[in-house]
């Protein structure tokens, strides 16, 4: 009877530990290990696109800069740009050497944003009407947004009239004079124009 006993007891509490074994097994860090990284990520993902966001309407406005037939916005008037190659630009010479503005009337300014060293030292101005204005003043001294008196004492010439004229830019093959026709429009210039070839393309590589 003793032994019987004994062995009922024994079986009873190994019972006992037996229903409880599973609770040595589950632990708090396996369910902290799961739940806080899948949070962690939603919640760097939602931080994300507001600035994805802002990043594509900047682009979006810098696109429109020249953008003119699409504007739906008729009280906001934007600025035109347009390319001209060699026979254009022969053109818009001799428009200004004669005084005359071509069909549209326009008034041209011709504007070379090369270095003066830069020009004089080699090709020199496609004619004498062309004014010198280096692409680094138009940046550094914010030329176009100067007060009139400021910006004829400084560059000697008088300034380009926001409305009535017409700018034309050119450089040695392009790039510089697309900047500046950007920096013109950016100060309120309407009509913008980029001699695309610049003194390579008109003076044929000669002296460049």
């Amino acid at each position: 009877m003793l032994l019987l006993s004994l062995f009922i007891h024994i079986g009873s509490i190994s019972g006992v530990l037996s229903s409880n074994r599973p609770l040595c097994f589950t632990t708090p860090q396996q369910h902290r290990s799961v739940s806080p990284w899948v949070s962690s990520s939603v919640t760097s993902s939602k931080k994300l696109l507001p600035s994805t966001t802002t990043v594509t309407n900047t682009n979006a406005n810098l696109q429109r800069l020249f953008l003119s037939s699409d504007n739906n916005e008729d009280s906001i008037p934007t600025p035109t740009l347009t390319n001209i190659n060699k026979e254009q630009m022969e053109e818009i010479l001799s428009h200004v050497e004669n005084g005359t503005g071509g069909d549209n009337n326009a008034n041209y300014v011709i504007i070379d944003v090369r270095g003066e060293p830069e020009i004089m030292m080699g090709t020199g101005l496609m004619i004498d009407k062309v004014r010198i204005l280096p692409l680094p003043q138009i940046t550094m001294m914010g030329a176009f947004d100067m007060d009139d008196k400021s910006f004829e004492a400084q560059f000697n010439f008088p300034k380009p009239d926001v409305e009535e004229d017409t700018l034309v830019f050119t450089c040695k093959m392009g790039g510089r004079s697309q900047q500046a026709a950007q920096l013109a429009a950016m100060a309120g210039y309407k009509n913008i124009i980029n001699y695309t070839g610049g003194a390579d393309d008109w003076f044929g590589g000669e002296f460049v």
